[in-house]
C-alpha cells in the first residue's frame, strides 16, 4: 500500500494538485498549513509519505490546487437516505452536461466528493444542515445542526483515493467549469437546506400599537400572498418538493434561487445574486417590505394600512369583558360558550362567532406569567413567573452544600448547567415577550407588558423572590480515581489506563458545567507520536530536552488536569527557573505553559506580584467549574506555608455582596505557581508539597518561541495541531494515571536558589568558598558558626547560631552530603561534618 500511494502521489503533484500524507482518521499527519501554499518536492513526497502511520492522501483545495473546490456530501446525516440522488437529479434536470463533467468520488462512509475547478471559489462553506432530532439533542446538547452539504476550498482538504474505501465512480479528469455552472450547483446545493435564521418581527409604530389588535404586518402574513409580490417582481415558480415551492430569481432562465415553505410562511434564497440574503427566512411582510416598499419598514406600514392590512381593536362590552375574564381564568371555549347563552343570554347561533372573534384577537398566549383584569390592566403574578422561570427557562437554585442556606441560581439546559445572573433571567423574559404577537390577551401589547416588568424589575428578580425557584439537586460528572473526563463539543473524552475514547453526554446521564465544554470537535488518535505535536517540542526545549524532567513536566500536567484528589497527592505545581541570577530571569516559557492548561482546564490567573493569600476576596474570581488556580509571578519571599489549607483542605471563596462558600478539597482546584525565584520549602512540610519544573533557558528575550516554530502558539493553529494538542493533554491524564507523578531531582541552580532565598547570600558564598576542603573533618560548630559571623560582619543578633546549624544542614541535604554531628570526648564541644552520600 505504501508504493502504491507514493506512486499516487506523485502523479497528484505532477498534476499541479498539493497533498499531504493522512492516518487511519483522515487526519495529516503532517503540519500541512505550508502545503496550502506550495505543492510537496519529490523528496518531501518521499519523506512524508514514508511515515509509518501512513494510510491515505488529503487533496488540498484551493488556490495551490489550481482553484480546485470540492463538494462535500455527507449522506450519514441524511435522515431520507436519498439526499444525493435528489441532488444528482436536480444537477441533469438544469444542466446535464455539467453532470456528466464531474469528478465524482464516493467515501469511506458513503458520502460522496464532486471535483471541479473554478476561476472564481472560497473558502470552506455549508450549503446545507439541517436540524438535529430529539434523540441527536439527548445525546449531544451541544450540536443542534448537523451539516449534510458542504464545499472544501480554500483552507481545506479531502481525503482522496487511493485511500482505502474512496473510489470513481465518475470521471477521470478534474474538470474546469463557468461560474455560471459553479454558481447553479452551490444553489441546488443551498436547496436542500433546512436551517435558516428565523424571520425579524416588525413592531408596529409606539404611537399606533393602541390602534390595531393585530398589526398591518402580523395581518399580512397572515392574509398576505408572499408568492404573488415575488410573482409581481419577476420570480417564477419552477416545481414543489417535500412540502416546499421552488423559484427562480429574474433574469434567470435555468436553475432554482429560493423557495417558500407554505406550511411555515417562510421564503429565502440560495443565490448570491438577488436583493435577499442567503441563510435568512423571510416573512410574507419582509418580502413585501424588501420587494415593494425598498426594505423601508416605515413605508411598508402604510402601504400595507393603504390595502386594509391590520385589524383595528374592538371596544370591549360587558359581554367581551366576561369573555376575557373566563379565558384568564383557565376555563374551556365550551364553558365560556355555555356561561354566555346561560347567563348573558346569547343566542346559540351567534355564540361561536363571538368567541372566536375575541380569541382572534387575544392571540396564542393568556397569561403566562402575568395577569389582565376586565380593564385590560397587566400584573405580573409572581407565582406564575416562578414556575415560568424553571419549567420554560430552566432556571433553579442549586445547593452546593445541601446543608447549608447558600445557594446559586443556574440554568439547566439539557444538563449543562451554567450559573445564572439577573441579568440573564431579565433577557430571556424580554427575548419571550418579544416573541409574542404584537397584541395578545384581548388588547395587550409587547410594550405594555415590558413597561410592567420594567418597573418592578427590582421586586421581580430580587434575591427574596428568586429564593422561591425550584430546587434543583444535580448530578455532576465527576473524574474518578480512574477515570477523566474531558467534555468536548461533539462528545466527552473518557480516559482510562486502558483507553482513549469519545462517548455521547446522553450515555453519561450526567451534569456538566456549560463553560467547561471546549469548543472543538475532538478526534481521538490512536498510538499517537506525542511528539508530533507542537507543544510537545515545545515542552521538550523548556526542559532542555532532558528526557526526565521531560516526563516529570507532562506527569504534573496530568495531574494538574486529573480532576480527582487524592488527599496523599496534595501537590502544588511550581514552575521554575534553572537560571541562578534571578534579575535576569523570564521569558522561559511559563506562560504559555500555563496558556496549555487554561485551554483544556478552566483555569483562573491570579498576579501574584502584589497577592496576599489572606486578603479579603483573594479568590473572588474561583467558581464550582474551576479546576486550576494559577497565581503567577509569585513575589520572593512568598510565605508559602500561607497557602497549606488551600492546598491541603480545600479554599474559602468570598465575593463582593454574596456568601461565602466553602468548597473542600475534593472539589477545590489544584494550585499552580509560576515564579523567577524560587519558593521557600525548608521543612518536610513544603517538601511534601512541591512538585517543581524547572525551566531551561532555551528560550530567553533573545530567543523567543515565535523564533523557533514560525508562528504563535495556539494563536496560529489550524485544526490538526489542535487535535493533536488535545490528544497530547489526554495522554499526560493518562500517563499520570498509570505511573503517578515522576520524581526528578531538582537541579543544583534550584537547589541554590533554595538556600539563598532561606539563608542569604553570604551563607551561599560561605558554603562555596569552605565546603570543598572541609568534606569528612569533624569541625568545631561553635567556631565555624564565629568565622561566618566574623568573615560577614555578623553579630550573633543578625545571624543566630540555630539559624546557622539548620542552614549548614540544609545545604549538605541540598548537595548530596549527609550531615553528622558528635560531641568531642576530650573537649565536650560540639561538632559537625559533612560526608558525600556516595562515599558512604
Amino acid at each position: 500500500m505504501t508504493q502504491n500511494l507514493l506512486t499516487s502521489a506523485t502523479k497528484y503533484t505532477k498534476n499541479g494538485i498539493s497533498i499531504v500524507p493522512t492516518d487511519d482518521n483522515k487526519r495529516s499527519i503532517v503540519p500541512w498549513k505550508r502545503y496550502q501554499e506550495t505543492i510537496a518536492t519529490p523528496i518531501e513526497i518521499e519523506q512524508i509519505f514514508g511515515h509509518p502511520k501512513c494510510k491515505g492522501i488529503a487533496v488540498i483545495c484551493g488556490q495551490v490546487s489550481q482553484n480546485l473546490e470540492v463538494i462535500d456530501i455527507d449522506t450519514k446525516y441524511d435522515l431520507t437516505g436519498e439526499l444525493y440522488q435528489e441532488y444528482m437529479s436536480a444537477i441533469a434536470e438544469h444542466n446535464t452536461p455539467l453532470l456528466d463533467k464531474l469528478l465524482i468520488i464516493q467515501t469511506k462512509s458513503g458520502g460522496y466528493h464532486l471535483y471541479y475547478r473554478c476561476e472564481v471559489i472560497t473558502g470552506n462553506q455549508k450549503l446545507a444542515q439541517r436540524y438535529c432530532t430529539e434523540e441527536e439533542k439527548k445525546a449531544n446538547p451541544n450540536v443542534t445542526v448537523q451539516v449534510l452539504i458542504e464545499t472544501r476550498g480554500e483552507g481545506g482538504y479531502v481525503v482522496a483515493p487511493p485511500t482505502d474505501g474512496y473510489t470513481t465512480t465518475q470521471g477521470k479528469y478534474i474538470p474546469v467549469i463557468t461560474f455560471d455552472e459553479r454558481e447553479l450547483l452551490l444553489e441546488l446545493a443551498r436547496s436542500f437546506n433546512q436551517v435558516v435564521a428565523e424571520p425579524v418581527r416588525a413592531a408596529q409604530p409606539i404611537g399606533d400599537q393602541g390602534k390595531f389588535s393585530t398589526s398591518p404586518f402580523e395581518d399580512f402574513n397572515n392574509r398576505g400572498d408572499a408568492e404573488m409580490v415575488l410573482l409581481n417582481h419577476g420570480w417564477t415558480f419552477c416545481y414543489e418538493r417535500a412540502g416546499k415551492r421552488y423559484y427562480r430569481r429574474p433574469g434567470k432562465t435555468d436553475g432554482i434561487s429560493g423557495d417558500y415553505w407554505p406550511e411555515k410562511k417562510w421564503f429565502s434564497v440560495f443565490t448570491t445574486s438577488s436583493q435577499f440574503e442567503t441563510g435568512k427566512a423571510y416573512s410574507p411582510a419582509a418580502v413585501f417590505c424588501l420587494l415593494e416598499a425598498g426594505n423601508d419598514w416605515k413605508r411598508c406600514y402604510q402601504l400595507l394600512i393603504d390595502q386594509n392590512y391590520g385589524q383595528k381593536k374592538v371596544e370591549y362590552g360587558a359581554i367581551e369583558r366576561e369573555v376575557f375574564k373566563r379565558k384568564a381564568d383557565g376555563q374551556t371555549k365550551e364553558e365560556i360558550k355555555n356561561f354566555l347563552v346561560k347567563k348573558m343570554d346569547v343566542k346559540v347561533g351567534d355564540v361561536e362567532a363571538i368567541v372566536d372573534t375575541i380569541e382572534n384577537q387575544w392571540g396564542p398566549e393568556t397569561g403566562t406569567f402575568w395577569d389582565v383584569n376586565a380593564k385590560k390592566q397587566v400584573t405580573i403574578n409572581r407565582g406564575k413567573l416562578e414556575r415560568f422561570l424553571s419549567d420554560v427557562g430552566g432556571f433553579y437554585l442549586y445547593f452546593y452544600d445541601k446543608s447549608s442556606g447558600i445557594f446559586k441560581v443556574i440554568r439547566d439546559q439539557n444538563g449543562l448547567i451554567e450559573e445564572a445572573s439577573t441579568e440573564q433571567m431579565k433577557k430571556f423574559i424580554k427575548d419571550y415577550v418579544l416573541s409574542l404577537p404584537d397584541v395578545f390577551d384581548g388588547g395587550v401589547t409587547q410594550q405594555e407588558l415590558l413597561e410592567v416588568i420594567y418597573k418592578g424589575a427590582e421586586s421581580y428578580f430580587s434575591k427574596s423572590f428568586l429564593e422561591f425557584l425550584d430546587r434543583r439537586d444535580l448530578c455532576f460528572l465527576r473524574d474518578t480515581v480512574d477515570t477523566a473526563y474531558i467534555p468536548f463539543r461533539n462528545g466527552v473524552a473518557v480516559i482510562t489506563k486502558e483507553k482513549i475514547r469519545v462517548t455521547t453526554y446522553g450515555d453519561l446521564k450526567k451534569c456538566i458545567w456549560k463553560s467547561q465544554v471546549i469548543d472543538f470537535d475532538i478526534d481521538i488518535i490512536s498510538n499517537m507520536d506525542i511528539e508530533a505535536s507542537e507543544f510537545c517540542l515545545f515542552l521538550q526545549r523548556c526542559c532542555g530536552d532532558d528526557l526526565e524532567k521531560i516526563g516529570s513536566a507532562m506527569s504534573l500536567i496530568g495531574y494538574l488536569l486529573h480532576g480527582y484528589k487524592d488527599t496523599s497527592k496534595p501537590y502544588a505545581v511550581v514552575l521554575a527557573e534553572e537560571n541562578e541570577d534571578e534579575r535576569k530571569g523570564g521569558g522561559t516559557g511559563k506562560g504559555i505553559f500555563v496558556r496549555g492548561i487554561k485551554e483544556i482546564a478552566n483555569t483562573q490567573t491570579i498576579d501574584g506580584k502584589n497577592f496576599k493569600v489572606d486578603k479579603t476576596f483573594a479568590f473572588q474570581r474561583v467558581d464550582l467549574d474551576t479546576k486550576v488556580v494559577a497565581i503567577e509571578d509569585v513575589r520572593k519571599q512568598v510565605d508559602f506555608e500561607g497557602f497549606y489549607s488551600i492546598i491541603t483542605e480545600g479554599i474559602t471563596v468570598e465575593k463582593k455582596n454574596k456568601d461565602e462558600l466553602y468548597i473542600p478539597y475534593k472539589d477545590s482546584p489544584k494550585i499552580l505557581f509560576t515564579t523567577n525565584y524560587t519558593l521557600p520549602s525548608t521543612g518536610n512540610h513544603a517538601k511534601r508539597r512541591q512538585k517543581v519544573i524547572e525551566f531551561s533557558n532555551h528560550y530567553h528575550p533573545g530567543h523567543t518561541p515565535i523564533d523557533e516554530f514560525k508562528h504563535r502558539l495556539f494563536d496560529d493553529w489550524d485544526r490538526d495541531e489542535w487535535n493533536r494538542y488535545y490528544n497530547l493533554m489526554m495522554w499526560c491524564i493518562q500517563s499520570y494515571m498509570m505511573w503517578g507523578v515522576k520524581e526528578v531531582k531538582n537541579s543544583e541552580t534550584i537547589q541554590r536558589k533554595h538556600i539563598r532565598l532561606n539563608f542569604g547570600e553570604e551563607f551561599m558564598e560561605w558554603w562555596d568558598d569552605h565546603t570543598g576542603a572541609n568534606e569528612n573533618v569533624w569541625l568545631n560548630s561553635t567556631n565555624m558558626y564565629s568565622n561566618f559571623c566574623a568573615e560577614n560582619q555578623f553579630d550573633k543578633k543578625d545571624y543566630s547560631q540555630k539559624r546557622f546549624k539548620r542552614a549548614f544542614s540544609e545545604a549538605a541535604e541540598k548537595f548530596g552530603y549527609t550531615f553528622e554531628t558528635q560531641r568531642n570526648a576530650q573537649s565536650r564541644q560540639i561538632e559537625w561534618r559533612i560526608v558525600t552520600i556516595r562515599n558512604l
